[in-house]
């Protein structure tokens, strides 16, 4: 899927400003599907943050502030305070500029006990819902989003949910979507210890990419 980037408002869809690769490629770091090793891997997160900051930065252009300033650092405090007025990407983006009161970490990404940090991750899943309501958020968009944030914090998640999720987001990132039974497929592989099963049929899917990439 390659999206046409479109002037960024608050009740436009989100995750459209940049277009998407139509392909799988390996990184050019660690060698893996890009995106794979999310957000530890340099090239790994440009390639996943990159949608995420390109939707920041027209926002902050809508709002006159400039990149690393400090309008920016107090217009990310106010921002998950009014989700109401914000795409969800821009609460997402926010989060990663403010620390949670309560725990210190980065906001949404505290230990899973935290209350603060799961009302903030409930508010912008809540914002992307709203969107998807108004027909703003396709399917992948969505799993692009509960993806980004599952490996962006993986102490809150299980072994098993993070490597479904790492095989998985080099292939949303082109646009394409399990179905249900192939998603519950996959996992059960991976639950079962037989991950190189799950490695060799998205090998597979991305040769398919490669000469009919997704609609």
């Amino acid at each position: 899927m390659l999206n046409t980037p479109t002037p960024f408002t608050p009740t436009q869809a989100a995750l459209r400003w940049l277009p998407r690769p139509i392909e799988v490629h390996p990184c050019t770091q660690c060698a893996a599907a890009s995106g794979t090793n999310y957000p530890s891997c340099p090239a790994c997160y440009i390639a996943i943050e990159s949608l995420w900051i390109a939707d920041w930065h027209a926002f902050l252009a809508q709002e006159q502030l400039h990149p690393n300033s400090e309008e920016e650092r107090f217009a990310a405090q106010v921002v998950p305070s009014e989700v109401e007025r914000h795409a969800w990407t821009i609460l997402d983006i926010a989060m990663t500029l403010v620390t949670c009161h309560s725990c210190g970490s980065e906001l949404g990404g505290g230990a899973s006990d935290c209350t603060e940090c799961a009302s903030a991750w409930g508010n912008t899943l809540g914002v992307e819902f709203a969107a998807g309501q108004q027909g703003l958020v396709a399917p992948n968009e969505h799993a692009m989003h509960v993806g980004r944030m599952i490996l962006r914090h993986p102490h809150r998640q299980s072994k098993n949910i993070i490597t479904a999720w790492r095989l998985s987001l080099p292939r949303l990132l082109t646009g394409w979507l399990p179905s249900t039974e192939s998603a519950q497929k996959q996992m059960a592989l991976i639950k079962a210890g037989h991950v190189k099963e799950v490695e060799m049929a998205l090998e597979e899917l991305d040769r398919q990419l490669q000469s009919s990439p997704p609609t």
